[in-house]
């Protein structure tokens, strides 16, 4: 466990597996991960594609100024650390260290799960000097029915709230009977974990002892990691590897299992037979043929090996520019790694999509758009959505993207042509650390420059958008970019460019109501628009096979019936120098439009052959920013919200369902002197609505809490002078101690000296902020 030299706010880790037996479920516990796993579809063309793990491997694991601290680091000494960009391309994540049992930081499981990414713990055994720990596996638990340790893992995977164990066994049993045993204890495990965590549980086994009780790296799937890929949910092989064992494990593993066979890739490239660093997407290029999915190690090298000042603009290379100059030559990985729709939550009563462009770091910590917490920050936990698709990305998405908008005849535009690029900005933020900026590009530098339209007849109007009659297909230039030729009444008409942000799967009844809120600053002219592209789906008639879905067996199987017109968020208008929040609301059309899809009578006719009526749910699927020709400046975009609630809790008025409210988190109102082991924290009642905590202490913000409970440092314990115990607080009552709660009187009553002035705000799951009331809290 954790030693006695880490400080209070160390995370969990367990050093040997006999101190496990000592541990118990604690609810007071402030490392627990309250964010469910956001369950994330996949598109048609994503359904048999390569699934992404990545194996994060960064300085041996919970590093300091990096993720060793639960609490996060309020102040940091830079403000800079270690963050994942790219978990819209991650299926899992694997939280990886040299501790016998690697426990995921709660600030990781926070964000992998926000972002739709099971994050895994590790299970390690290295050398020879483990084997007699490694034997205690097999220690059968007091009813004689498994295994005790196995037990153990489940219940610290669900009390903590992170989704599995990757199984690192480099070392031997010590005999080939208990190392065929350990098959029965990875079963074991599998089935505990599925039992007590749920379905997305993973239990993964990494290439290396085999059944005969020798650590033999395969570098494959063969007979001999065979038993180990059926035991446990995936293999996760070796990185040694050349591409005939690759292709020989795909087919092995067979169509329906070659996804849970995950290829090992080490990106620093040590004693392999592939290209690494810059040039990992070759690697990914030869294995992409085989079908099996990708283990990506130690991805944080473009971090460790390159430095920090420049590692945001290394990190972007790495998963999605391709490069080449004179210093690197970058295939990136979205290349060949598709991306997943944004991850929507879903409740009993609503589903919403919200993000603050938060990384989990900055320079400043912003609320309602005002610097509150004026030093250096990091907590990983409080990081939301990032943009599925970087403008800069050549991704094959693009253009299929620019064939769509052509079809539709949505504009005039240069579609994939982006007059805007955004950067993630740190100087400005509505909560947080950091928002989204776009700038105005007059010189329209992308990756589509080129991509201009053919010769079609004049778009006059906005009916235009609905023409049946889609422009010729577009051809490729030398340089493989789109080119199309344009005619000069064309290049008289205003322009769109539009920038994709996010895929989404956010699925609405016919005609429900819902609402969008965007936060923006604007220093700049023109046309600014968000759109919220959609489509229909259809009730499939099949009761079994691969759906639109990722999951073959998904509840809710619909095939696309036709796209439909888009919603539009104004943000037009004059230059405006401050946060500006604005909410639209939309509702959903009844049904398809007899234009859209296949006609109406074909349905009529196929519903007729089933006997049953077709059933339409509406997606909006995509979610960009347009700017038209006459953008110029910048605009920032502090968050998003879509909120829908569902049929069943929707607000109706004479029968017609009316735009939803969003649901606000819990005030809080009363706060107590507590401890977390041998420290003092501030405490507070839990919040289902509430995903994290601004705690303010004495007039001062001093960090935000991502459970309900504040360890308190030394410094703040101390008394503070008494100007700062007059300050009045935003016109806020504080409430004294005689109005509290009595058990609330008596932590008060028996503190001696130091008294506290607290606040905690209550922050919801779509970013609505609940101030809390001020009140004195005594600590002894």
């Amino acid at each position: 466990m954790a030693g006695s030299d880490k400080m209070t706010t160390s995370c969990l880790y367990f050093s040997s597996l006999k101190p496990l037996q000592d541990w118990h479920e604690s609810q007071d516990d402030l490392q627990i991960s309250r964010a469910p796993l956001r369950r994330r579809h996949r598109y048609p063309n994503r359904i048999f594609s390569p699934r992404l793990l990545v194996c994060h491997d960064f300085k041996g694991g919970y590093s300091p100024d990096e993720d060793d601290l639960f609490q996060g680091y309020f102040p940091h000494r830079t403000g800079t650390a270690y963050w994942a960009r790219a978990f819209a391309m991650i299926d899992t994540f694997v939280y990886f260290s040299h501790k016998r049992v690697a426990l995921p930081p709660v600030s990781w499981t926070n964000a992998c799960h926000k972002s739709g990414v099971r994050c895994l713990g590790t299970i390690i055994f290295e050398h020879k000097s483990s084997v007699s720990d490694a034997r205690l596996l097999l220690t059968a638990n007091a009813a004689g029915t498994g295994y005790l340790y196995a037990d153990i893992f489940a219940r610290l995977a669900r009390h903590y709230g992170f989704d599995g164990y990757l199984l690192n066994m480099e070392t031997t049993m010590g005999s080939p009977g208990k190392a065929r045993e350990l098959l029965n204890f990875v079963e074991y495990l599998k089935f505990c974990l599925h039992k007590v965590v749920g379905p997305e549980a993973r239990v993964i086994w990494y290439d290396s002892l085999t059944t005969e009780d020798k650590v033999d790296y395969q570098d494959a799937l063969n007979m001999k990691t065979l038993p180990f890929f059926r035991a446990a949910d995936g293999l996760f092989t070796n990185y040694f590897w050349e591409d005939r064992q690759v292709y020989e494990g795909a087919k092995l593993a067979g169509m329906l299992f070659r996804l849970d066979l995950w290829t090992g890739l080490d990106v620093w490239g040590r004693n392999v037979h592939y290209p690494a660093k810059w040039e990992i997407g070759k690697a990914l290029r030869r294995i992409e043929p085989s079908g099996t999915s990708v283990a990506l190690f130690a991805p944080a090298w473009v971090y460790e090996e390159l430095g920090s000042n420049d590692f945001e603009a290394n990190d972007f290379s790495f998963w999605y520019d391709n490069v080449e100059d004179e210093t690197k030559r970058n295939i990136s990985v979205s290349e060949f790694i598709r991306p997943h729709p944004a991850p929507v939550l879903q409740t009993e009563k609503y589903q919403m999509f919200y993000t603050s462009f938060n990384t989990g770091h900055g320079q400043n910590f912003f609320v309602n758009g005002k610097a509150e917490y004026l030093e250096p920050w990091v907590n990983h936990g409080l990081q939301t959505a990032l943009p599925t698709y970087p403008h800069t990305s050549h991704s094959p998405y693009l253009e299929s993207y620019n064939k769509r908008l052509l079809e539709q005849r949505i504009s005039t535009a240069l579609p994939g042509t982006f007059k805007t690029s955004w950067k993630i900005d740190y100087t400005r933020a509505f909560y947080g650390g950091s928002s989204l900026k776009f700038t105005s590009d007059p010189f329209n530098h992308s990756p589509y420059l080129e991509a201009i339209f053919s010769s079609s007849p004049p778009q006059q109007s906005a009916s235009s958008r609905t023409s049946s009659s889609p422009p010729r297909s577009p051809v490729r230039s030398k340089n493989g970019s789109l080119r199309r030729m344009t005619s000069s009444s064309q290049l008289r008409q205003p322009r769109i460019f539009v920038t994709p942000l996010f895929v989404l799967d956010f699925v609405l009844q016919p005609s429900t109501a819902f609402i969008f809120f965007v936060t923006f600053m604007k220093y700049s002219k023109g046309d600014v628009k968000i759109r919220l592209s959609g489509r229909w789906l259809v009730e499939s008639p099949r009761t079994q096979g691969a759906t639109c879905y990722d999951e073959v067996d998904s509840d809710t199987p619909h095939d696309i019936y036709a796209d439909a017109p888009a919603f539009e968020a104004d943000l037009s208008g004059s230059v405006l120098n401050s946060w500006v929040r604005k909410s639209f609301s939309f509702r959903v059309p009844g049904l398809p439009s007899s234009q859209s899809g296949r006609s109406r009578s074909e349905a009529t006719d196929a519903q007729m052959q089933r006997g049953q009526e077709d059933k339409f749910l509406f997606q909006i699927n995509h979610l960009d920013i347009e700017c038209g020709e006459n953008f110029s400046g910048s605009i920032y975009l502090g968050s998003i919200l879509l909120y829908s609630k569902h049929a069943d809790s929707a607000v109706r008025d004479d029968g017609v369902v009316t735009a939803p409210s969003v649901t606000a988190p819990a005030r809080v109102t009363n706060v107590w002197a507590g401890s977390y082991e041998s420290a003092k924290a501030l405490r507070w009642a839990q919040d289902e609505e509430t995903t994290e905590w601004i705690v303010y202490v004495n007039g001062r913000m001093v960090g935000v809490a991502c459970a309900p409970g504040w360890v308190l440092s030394d410094e703040a314990t101390k008394d503070p002078p008494k100007d700062e115990m007059t300050e009045s607080f935003d016109s806020m009552t504080i409430t004294s101690a005689a109005t509290l709660s009595d058990q609330t009187k008596l932590d008060n009553s028996e503190a001696a000296g130091v008294s506290l002035r607290v606040r905690i705000d209550a922050v919801g799951c779509g970013g609505t902020i609940v101030k809390g009331v001020e009140q004195i809290v005594g600590i002894q």
